[in-house]
This record gives C-alpha cells, structure tokens and sequence, in this order.
C-alpha cells in the first residue's frame, strides 16, 4: 500500500532524484513514480483546491530537476560535439539508429523538438546534447527545455490523479502478493532487456554481412 505520509515528506525529494536521474541516463522508474506521486497528492487531498497546490510543487521539482540533468548534457554536446552524442547512445539500446534518427527529427523540428522529445523512448536523451552541438542558444534551450519536461510531467501527475482509485486498488493488490510481485516485475523487465539485447544483436550481424557484400562485390568488380 502507498503510503500517503511518506510521499506528502518527501515525495518532493524523490521526484526531484527521479527526474533528474532520468535526464542523466540513468534506468529510473520516472513515469511510474510521477503517477504513483499524482495519485497519492489525489487521494490525500478532500478536494481539487488543496491539491492543485501539492500537484504545482511536485510540478515544479519535476522541471527543476530536468532542466538541471539537461543542461550537463547540452553543455556536454555543446564542448564535445559528437562524442558526448556516441556517448548518450552508448546508453541506449538501439544505438545504432539514435544519432540518425534524432538529427531527423532535429532537421524538421529544430529545437521545438524538445517539447515532445520526452514523450518519445531515448529521443531527449539524444536531442539535448545535440542542442549543444548544434549551437543552439541559451536561452532558446532553457524555454523549450522547461516546456518540455512541464507538459511530459504534468501528463504523469495527470494520469495519477485522474485514475487514483484505480491505482490504489492495484497497490492493494501488489501488496497482497508481497515479493511475488517483485519476482514478476523483475522478470518481465529482465525479458525485455534480453529481448532489446537479441534484437540488437540481429540488426548488427545483418549490418556486418550486408558490408561485407558490398565490399566483396567492390573487390570483384575492380579485378
């Protein structure tokens, strides 16, 4: 079971560490923790009066927090251009496709990409560093920036609110199953890996074969 207590003492705190964890790159559970804190600020507050208040701070946490891991990663691409972009992909599963893909979107969008690079898996991880390496101003960073991560955080704090009896009924429910719940949570994260590392591994060997080709037919053709 949630405790209320606990997330009114700190759930500041924790959605401050999350969000910032996960504009560092690190594997946080971000997006279950803002529902998980929107649904307890929902249940612990008698009306929509007293929580918009407790909603606005987490909101904020949730910016201050973004804002703070993007700007190491800007900076990062605007000083070290195109390793810091190899670097932020290293911590992606599909590295191979990210650069491309994000300079794609970067070409249409420019930095009004950040406003929904969140709601895209591994795109803002990418897309800030770029920022930085595509000379992008300041200032111009930190609005869309701060746009950005308020519209993807207040869609979590929103879900949680609209759907807390929901999602106090299957904390219920968790808690019941104690550490099964654990044991299933963590294997079907595990198989997802696997599945992420397999199906990446496949794409690479049929990349090296279709080089191979290529090079093999190049060497004919010249003798």
């Amino acid at each position: 079971m949630v405790s209320h207590e606990l997330i009114a003492h700190y759930g500041v705190l924790v959605v401050f560490l999350n969000v910032l964890g996960a504009s560092l790159g690190l594997p946080v559970p971000v997006m279950p923790t803002l529902i998980t804190i929107g649904a307890s600020c929902a249940i612990a507050t008698p009306s929509a009066s007293a929580m918009l208040p407790q909603m606005a701070v987490m909101l904020a946490a949730a910016v201050a927090g973004g804002v703070l891991g993007d700007l190491i990663w800007f900076q990062g691409g605007k000083r070290y251009g195109e390793r810091t972009l190899h670097t932020v992909c290293s911590l992606s599963l599909s590295r191979e496709s990210c650069i491309t893909r994000t300079e794609n979107f970067f070409s249409k969008w420019g930095v009004r990409l950040l406003i929904v690079a969140r709601f895209v898996p591994g795109l803002s991880l990418v897309s800030v560093p770029l920022c930085g390496a595509m000379a992008v101003r300041l200032r111009s960073f930190l609005w869309h920036d701060c746009a950005g991560v308020a519209l993807w955080a207040s869609a979590g704090l929103m879900i949680g609110g609209i759907f807390a009896s929901q999602i106090e009924q299957i904390f219920a429910m968790l808690s019941d199953l104690g550490w099964h719940a654990l044991l299933i949570a963590g294997s079907a994260l595990a198989l997802y890996i696997l599945y992420r590392y397999c199906r990446r591994a496949m794409m690479a060997r049929t990349l090296r074969k279709a080089q191979i080709g290529v090079e093999s037919l190049q060497e004919f053709l010249e003798h």
